[in-house]
């Protein structure tokens, strides 16, 4: 990453690509220059183990666009209550502590779905939320789901299917 300094990449995927097993082993040097370069979008996908240590890289990643994190452990995400200027965020089949108490201006999308965990609703502050996609986590609505909860009153788009 470190060569690419100062380049604008439209769509950087790091991680497992062929989806055929996690990597058991994370080196974080690997990433020492990702505050270097413009990002549109941003990947990390199939990461065994990404320990909390970790989660400051996405200091480097305030102002991308797009960020997908897939098959990943991350246990707790305290690191993105920042307001970071994501419009789109999506969190697929990853290991949760809990539900994140997430709190991003602008994310326009947010797509949860897969993840292990995060049993029930936390409230978010997501006030240019227009998707919420939240199908498949065995979440728990019981005291859930008014405008307050998701902090915004734009939204579009509402899948809270196959939870509890």
């Amino acid at each position: 990453i470190q060569g690419l300094a100062g380049l604008k990449i439209n769509r950087l995927v790091l991680g497992e690509f062929k989806n055929e097993r996690k990597l058991q082993k994370f080196d974080r040097s690997c990433l020492e220059g990702l505050c270097n370069l413009t990002i549109g979008q941003f990947r990390i996908a199939y990461l065994n183990e990404f320990s909390r240590n970790d989660t400051d890289l996405f200091n480097c990643l305030a102002n991308v666009s797009v960020i997908s994190l897939l098959s990943i452990s991350l246990g707790s995400l305290q690191a993105l209550l920042k307001d970071f200027r994501w419009q789109h965020l999506e969190m697929i089949n990853c290991d949760f502590d809990k539900f994140p108490a997430l709190k991003l201006r602008s994310l326009k999308k947010f797509v949860f779905t897969d993840n292990k965990g995060a049993s029930s609703f936390t409230k978010t502050e997501l006030p240019s939320l227009q998707y919420l996609d939240l199908k498949r986590n065995h979440l728990s609505f019981k005291s859930c789901c008014s405008h307050t909860y998701f902090g915004t009153t734009n939204l579009k788009h509402l899948d809270l299917s196959f939870n509890d």
